[in-house]
C-alpha cells in the first residue's frame, strides 16, 4: 500500500507538470475506454428487443454460423487496429517519460507482448462463440424461454462471459507489464511476458490495477452523464425541426468543448496510470 501510495502520488506529480503527456494519453485513452461514452450518448444503444431481433436474423439465417464467424472476425480486425494504435500511444509515454525519442520498435514490442498476452482471452472468446453457436438456436427457437430468448442465452452463457472478463483483465496487467519490461530490456515477447508473470500478483501491481480501473470507470460515468445533458437538447432539436438553428449550434460547440475536455482529462488519467505502471516496474526491476 506505501509503495503504491508514495509511486501514484510521484506519477501525478509528474503528469501534472507535463501536460505533454496528455495528448499520447488521450489516444490511448480514446481506443481503450474513451469512445464509450460519446457512442452512448451520441448513437443510442440497442435495446434488448433490438439485439434478440438481430440475433435471432443470424442465428435463423441459411449462412449460419459462417456469418456469426464474420462478425468475428471484423471483431478480431478492429481489436488489432486498437492494440496497434495503443501501442504507439503508450510507447510514446515510455518515450516522453525517459525524454528521449520515440522508437518504432518499441510500439512493435509493445503490440507484440500485447498480442500474445492477448491469446488467452482471445482462446476464451473463441470459447464464449462457440458456445454460443450451440445455445443460442435451441433458445431463440424456444417458444417461450425465460426472460426471453436473448436473456435466457445469456443467462446459459454466463460462466464463458465471466471466463471471457478475467482472462481480459489479467491479459492487460500481462500486457502492460511485460510491455515495459519488454521496452526496458530490449526482449522478446515470450521473455517479457514469463518475467511479468511475478509482478502481476504483487500487492502494489494489484492496487494499481484496481485503482485505474475504477478512476476510469468513475470518469466513465461522470463523461455520460455530462455529454448526456448537453445532447439531450441538441437531440430534441434535431427531432423537431430537422436543423440547426443558432441556439442548436450554440450547443452543439459546448457539447464539443465539453468532449475535448473530457478527452483530454482521460489522457491524464491515461498517462498517470501508464507512468505509474513504468515506475512500478522499474522499482523492482534486477
Amino acid at each position: 500500500m506505501e509503495r503504491w501510495r508514495a509511486v501514484a502520488g510521484a506519477s501525478a506529480h509528474h503528469v501534472s507538470e507535463h501536460p505533454d503527456l496528455w495528448v499520447p494519453g488521450a489516444l490511448g485513452w480514446l481506443v481503450s475506454v474513451g469512445w464509450i461514452p460519446f457512442i452512448v450518448t451520441v448513437i443510442r444503444p440497442p435495446s434488448v428487443s433490438d439485439l434478440t431481433f438481430v440475433g435471432a436474423r443470424l442465428v435463423t439465417s441459411g449462412a449460419w454460423p459462417w456469418n456469426a464467424v464474420i462478425v468475428g472476425a471484423g471483431v478480431l480486425a478492429v481489436v488489432g487496429m486498437v492494440l496497434a494504435l495503443a501501442a504507439g500511444a503508450n510507447a510514446t509515454l515510455i518515450a516522453l517519460e525517459e525524454r528521449r525519442a520515440a522508437r518504432v520498435v518499441d510500439a512493435i514490442r509493445l503490440f507484440q507482448v500485447s498480442v500474445m498476452a492477448g491469446l488467452p482471452a482471445a482462446l476464451a472468446t473463441g470459447t464464449l462463440l462457440a458456445a454460443v453457436a450451440v445455445v443460442a438456436p435451441g433458445q431463440f427457437n424456444a417458444p417461450d424461454p425465460p426472460g426471453g430468448p436473448l436473456l435466457s442465452t445469456l443467462g446459459r452463457l454466463l460462466p464463458f462471459l465471466v471466463l471471457v472478463g478475467a482472462t481480459g483483465v489479467g491479459a492487460l496487467m500481462v500486457a502492460t507489464i511485460g510491455g515495459r519490461l519488454a521496452v526496458a530490456r530490449r526482449v522478446g515477447p515470450l521473455r517479457a511476458i514469463a518475467a511479468s508473470t511475478r509482478h502481476v500478483l504483487r500487492g502494489a501491481e494489484l492496487l494499481h490495477a484496481a485503482a485505474s480501473l475504477l478512476a476510469a470507470g468513475l470518469l466513465i460515468g461522470l463523461a455520460t452523464m455530462m455529454l448526456g445533458v448537453l445532447w439531450a437538447p441538441i437531440r430534441a432539436d434535431l427531432g423537431a425541426n430537422g436543423a440547426f438553428d443558432l441556439a442548436t449550434g450554440s450547443l452543439l460547440v459546448g457539447f464539443v468543448a465539453v468532449w475535448l475536455g473530457i478527452v483530454l482529462a482521460g489522457g491524464a488519467l491515461h498517462a498517470w496510470s501508464a507512468t505509474t505502471w513504468s515506475r512500478l516496474v522499474a522499482t523492482d526491476a534486477p
